[in-house]
């Protein structure tokens, strides 16, 4: 793996930087590492990190990535790191019109990871981290062997998919008051004049009110009150 273009690609790249923020694309610096078929499919089968905690699952993707490879099945072109600065991945046994079509490609993926209100929140050095929790692992399975701390990784991975990714930017459940169980619900009603009453506050505007009301007490009877989208977040609250 180097970030040593050779001349040709070095001169494409800049050449292909310059027409793109020429047509406005707004991007942090991209750095490009050549990597061969292997390299390729080890970072992929990583998720596009360079390192991650030790776990069979990744060797399984890598076994899977390279029959596919081999075969003639699949071939990844490039990888593409949201990060500040973005790492993108070329694969050595591309032709140079591959490579330049990749690196014009690789600039619009980073000018719409900068840009896009869904990748605002992004831990731009995600590359330290994933290397932080993969130490971290490695740690744990020193003190408490490899079999236990990946018997306990394999039961989180179950729930991976079991999560509200949208959890950081949607609010999904407001503060209401708390409804006292002992007392029947009443709709709230408008101040007004007696011979007004009827309009401003219509018994059956207040009947469904009332019905709503009825509902919510039901519903805090039951646990969890609402549908929960997110398990792994209602295992962490209510799991002892």
């Amino acid at each position: 793996m180097t970030t040593s273009l050779p001349d040709r690609l070095a001169e494409a790249k800049r050449r292909i930087e310059a027409i793109a923020r020429g047509e406005g694309l707004d991007f942090h610096p991209v750095i490009f590492e050549m990597v061969d078929y292997a390299q390729m499919n080890h970072i992929a089968a990583y998720g596009g990190f360079p390192t991650r905690y030790p776990h069979w699952r990744w060797g399984m993707e890598f076994d899977r990535l390279s029959k596919s490879y081999r075969y003639g099945l699949s071939k990844i072109y490039e990888l593409v790191i949201n990060t500040n600065p973005v790492y993108a991945y070329l694969l050595t046994s591309n032709s140079y019109m591959d490579q330049k079509l990749v690196m014009a490609h690789v600039y619009g993926h980073a000018d719409f990871f900068k840009n896009n209100v869904w990748f605002a929140h992004t831990n731009r050095k995600m590359l330290d981290q994933a290397a932080n929790h993969a130490a971290r692992i490695r740690r744990y399975m020193d003190a408490l062997g490899r079999d236990r701390v990946e018997e306990f990784i394999d039961a989180c991975l179950s729930l991976e998919d079991l999560i509200d990714p949208h959890s950081p930017y949607i609010r999904r459940r407001g503060d209401e008051p708390e409804l006292d169980p002992g007392l029947r619900p009443a709709p709230r009603r408008l101040r007004s004049p007696e011979y007004m009453d009827s309009f401003v506050n219509p018994p059956e505007v207040l009947e469904a009110e009332r019905r709503q009301l009825e509902e919510r007490m039901a519903a805090r009877k039951r646990f969890p009150a609402e549908p929960e989208r997110d398990v792994l977040l209602f295992l962490v609250e209510n799991a002892p």
